[in-house]
């Protein structure tokens, strides 16, 4: 801000000066956050989405699209037919199996997961019969657990925002990659756990036809593509579909790979397709195209990628990377790159994060004043809350809904007198119902629309998965032993120094957890057990799962024998309270 402007400003009010100097040094020559439209969204919901159907893009194979948010793909052989992504729950995939079964009738000989997301995997036990192959990556199981294990309720939480689980369809018509989730089926899937996995390249054949799966990895590290060399029929998984890709999504995951995914990408044109069948929205066939579509997505990547590392290197923070590093025309119209699934700037932010962490050279994050005091101090400088709401109102009356979202955030943070807390959460709702009408991103869209429902009702509560045995059967272990550890609750536990071991009877595997202070260690097999135990536990597999799962109950198990207690019984059940075992 020059000399003038300072001397100018030193003659307004706080809030006048506060938001000149916002307006002064805003950047307006950035590009917006996405170029796609709400009629770009219609016209892709009934082009790359639309009603239920089963189509045949070359013979032997058939494809079930807008049944649900991923497609199934049939691949028919003499032995059986292969089922590439059985859908997302029993409930979505009775109807697909159903419509595929009409054309292609014969018993499933194998499934192949293209990765581990629940919406490829979940409908697995409507296809598996007792001889069915199940192949994915050595990947999967890790992927799995982690993305619906360990952060199981923050993950269903964002993700039902994610997919507007409230909305209404006619606010939200389809997600940009296939038809609205159903949240309450999706709580109870029918995965089965992988019968063979890999890592690299593996090729078979079944009843004539010869599969080649590939490890590539992109949206997930657990991904592969499968290649059907006869057909010349190449299958993506979600390392391609009709929308610019999530290299980064708001639900929350692990960092997507960027270089892998255009490692990935390339392999697929080095095979010369001629049919590419995405596991989300349409097939595109004809090498041309094929080609020309997977080139696209790979230099959209790159592009993305490239200025990150150029701004970062420049020494621009976060936000000047995010707001400046949109495609170039020649890749932003296309109808495959839309920012209808995936956005620019989340991505470019996810980039950076993932190469060079959260911090952007920027001193005062460094040591920042505690959010709460900021936040006051700010609306302070703005003439008080009653001066913030009212300019919020101006904004949201003159369509500036993004700034008056940014004020309306800011008076969320503070306690309000109750007139004026009542206010500010109707325009906050109102706000974020209208900058929604204006967004085509579905997963922005959505999350904005959920929250406004939220902001009226209430979040609801989190509702449990329902397991069957034969996903707990193969559930390992480690995996309830390990989130054990995350789920000590400090306020039981500070104080305390307990030793558990747990026996199980199959197969004589121990797990010792020893609290100390509010941490739980936890061990497996270890190589000195202590001499004095406060609780020796014997049990088999299932029944402990089920406990952790809060789908048996430790006194109902102590009474039937499945759990036994060689000594410490008062002990191990105040060992179990300190446990947070809601799901």
């Amino acid at each position: 801000m020059n000399k003038r402007l300072v001397q100018a400003a030193r003659a307004l009010p706080a809030a006048a000066f506060f938001v000149l100097s916002i307006t002064a040094c805003k950047d307006t020559t950035r590009p917006t956050a996405t170029v796609a439209s709400p009629a770009d969204l219609a016209d892709h919901c009934e082009r790359f989405v639309g009603p239920p159907r089963v189509l045949n893009p070359a013979p032997g194979i058939w494809v079930a699209i807008g049944y649900d948010l991923a497609n199934t793909t049939l691949i028919q052989t003499s032995k059986g037919n292969v089922i590439v992504d059985p859908g997302m729950s029993p409930a979505r995939a009775e109807p697909v199996h159903a419509a595929l079964q009409a054309v292609a009738p014969g018993p499933t000989a194998a499934i192949i997961y293209t990765h581990s997301h629940i919406d490829h995997i979940g409908g697995a036990s409507v296809w598996a019969g007792e001889q069915t192959q199940i192949w994915a990556t050595d990947r999967f199981r890790g992927h799995l657990m982690k993305q619906y294990g360990t952060f199981q309720r923050a993950e269903q939480r964002r993700g039902a925002r994610q997919f507007g689980h409230d909305v209404p369809d006619a606010d939200l018509p389809c997600s940009a990659l296939g038809r609205r989730i159903d949240l309450e089926a999706a709580l109870a899937p029918g995965i089965r756990m992988p019968t063979d996995t890999f890592s690299g390249r593996v090729e078979f054949e079944i009843g004539g036809v010869r599969i080649e799966l590939i490890e590539a990895h992109g949206e997930t590290d657990d991904q592969l593509f499968v290649w059907l060399p006869k057909a010349r029929a190449l299958l993506p998984g979600d390392n391609f579909y009709h929308a610019f890709p999530n290299i980064y999504t708001i639900r929350g995951t692990r960092p997507r790979p960027v270089n892998d995914w255009i490692d990935s990408l390339d392999a697929m044109r080095d095979r010369q397709p001629e049919l590419l069948i995405p596991s989300h929205t349409i097939p595109v066939s004809g090498t041309a195209d094929v080609m020309a579509v997977l080139t696209d997505y790979r230099d959209a990547i790159q592009w993305v990628r490239d200025r990150v590392v150029q701004g970062a290197n420049a020494g621009l923070t976060i936000d000047q990377i995010a707001t400046t590093s949109a495609l170039p025309p020649h890749l932003a119209g296309k109808p495959h790159l839309r920012e209808l699934y995936g956005q620019v700037d989340w991505s470019a932010r996810a980039i950076y994060s993932n190469e060079l962490g959260w911090f952007d050279e920027n001193p005062t994050d460094l040591y920042p004043l505690p959010p709460g005091d900021l936040n006051d101090r700010e609306i302070q400088l703005m003439g008080g809350p009653a001066a913030v709401l009212a300019e919020a109102d101006k904004a949201a009356e003159a369509g500036d809904h993004r700034w008056a979202l940014a004020l309306l955030t800011r008076l969320n943070r503070t306690e309000l007198p109750s007139d004026l807390a009542g206010s500010s959460a109707e325009l906050y709702r109102q706000v974020l119902r209208e900058l929604a009408t204006a967004i085509a991103n579905t997963n922005g869209r959505a999350y904005l629309l959920q929250s406004a429902i939220e902001s009226a009702q209430g979040q609801p509560d989190n509702i449990p998965p329902v397991l069957d045995d034969g996903f707990l059967d193969n559930l390992p272990l480690s995996i309830f032993f390990q989130t054990m550890a995350t789920r000590l609750l400090p306020a039981k536990s500070m104080d305390v120094q307990e030793t558990v071991l747990f026996e199980f009877t199959e197969n004589g595997n121990k797990w010792l957890i020893q609290i100390r202070n509010g941490i739980a260690e936890v061990r497996n097999n270890p190589t000195t057990i202590p001499a004095t135990l406060d609780a020796h536990i014997q049990t088999d597999a299932k029944t402990w799962k089920k406990l952790a799962l809060k789908m048996d109950n430790p006194v109902a198990a102590l009474a039937s024998g499945r759990l036994k207690v060689i000594n410490g019984k008062v002990a191990f059940l105040k060992f179990i309270d300190r446990f947070d075992r809601e799901f």
